[in-house]
């Protein structure tokens, strides 16, 4: 016994002798470890600012746009054979909880299905569908039709992903959805382009609880999504501005607060507010013109133009001295069926202002 006393001693005593050593020799081996790396001129970056010119901040925003829309796009992809039809039954998301609001406004709380993609990758056909969606129009199109033809079906359907055309029947009658989409993995990935800036439009989170610039951020993706697309295949100089001066409609210290320019000249233009009556905000399109700037001896027959004021659009047509009328409803970004119908209008502004600005000059 006196012996099993011993050894047990001694094996308590060796780590507390460990313990209780000098705090000096403890602190000098920290000093050690810690001791800080001399700082070198390597290691110093400095920064400068440098002026980088609007055609490389548009192409870097939009290749921003086109890397989130793909990651956006792969994260709801839904397995569909090639013998399936996209059938109302099937498509539905039937089993999520149903926790968006009857309104069609969005909701953080629902529930989509994600699976790994199948769809076929083919050659790109998007330089020729691009072409067609948006080919100018023959004629142009007189004021008190713009409200009905700004909603024209497009020319081609825009191909979607299955996921997304499954959640848009939440909110979108069948018949229109057909009129105006294809399926990605029937047809194969045809846009890879257009299609996720399509999909990240319809399904970007819209807040009215921010700054005004960031608001400009949410109907950028709209505007960028589809004008910048029309800018990389139209046959003509295409220019995208915001809050820039222009002086061959605009007055002298006037900068709307959105700009499309084709071959130098102003065709489409937007007004931004973070609050108030878009009717009133919408007021600013005429009160920036140049008298005379349109109309007959103008420089175009009339001018597009929107006004936003949080997430409500509303599109104007700008014709003789200082007259405007209203070619859309008031839209509300926050229901899907508004967001639809904001690209369809994009769409055909595009090509009327194409359609505008050849009348006058060839």
């Amino acid at each position: 016994m006196a012996e099993t006393k011993i050894r047990i001693s001694r094996k308590v005593k060796a780590p507390l002798k460990r313990a209780t050593a000098s705090p000096s020799r403890q602190s000098s081996r920290l000093a050690a470890k810690t001791k800080p790396v001399p700082e070198t001129s390597q290691s110093i970056r400095k920064t400068a600012n440098v002026a980088v010119p609007s055609a490389e901040l548009a192409k870097s925003y939009m290749d921003r746009l086109d890397d989130i829309s793909r990651k956006l796009s792969q994260l709801a992809l839904h397995s569909l054979d090639d013998k399936d039809t996209p059938k109302r039954d099937t498509l539905s998301p039937r089993n999520k909880k149903s926790t968006d609001s009857e309104d069609g406004t969005l909701s953080d709380d629902s529930e989509r299905t994600q699976v790994g993609p199948s769809y076929r990758i083919i050659e790109s056909k998007e330089k020729e569908m691009c072409a067609a969606l948006f080919s100018p129009l023959c004629n142009i199109p007189k004021r008190e039709e713009l409200s009905t033809l700004l909603l024209q079906k497009p020319e081609i359907k825009i191909p979607i992903h299955h996921s997304t055309y499954s959640w848009l029947q939440t909110y979108i009658e069948d018949e229109k959805l057909e009129d105006m989409f294809d399926i990605v993995e029937k047809v194969g990935n045809i846009c890879p382009k257009l299609t996720p800036r399509v999909e990240t439009a319809l399904q970007v989170k819209v807040s009215n609880d921010v700054t005004e610039s960031m608001q400009q951020c949410f109907i950028d993706v709209f505007l960028m999504g589809i004008v910048g697309t029309a800018q990389e295949y139209l046959e003509m100089d295409t220019k995208i501005n915001r809050n820039a001066n222009e002086l061959s409609m605009t007055k002298s210290k006037c900068r709307p607060d959105y700009l499309l320019m084709l071959n130098g000249q102003l065709v489409f233009k937007g007004e931004e507010k973070k609050a108030g009556d878009v009717r009133n905000i919408a007021l600013e399109l005429v009160d920036k013109m140049i008298p005379g700037s349109v109309g007959k001896d103008g420089k175009l027959e009339y001018l597009l133009g929107y006004a936003t004021a949080g997430s409500r659009v509303l599109f104007e047509c700008i014709y003789g001295d200082g007259k405007m009328s209203e070619c859309s409803d008031i839209l509300n970004l926050e229901r899907v069926a508004d967001r639809v119908s904001l690209l369809v209008i994009m769409i055909n502004v595009v090509r009327v202002a194409c359609a505008l600005y050849n009348a006058k000059n060839q």
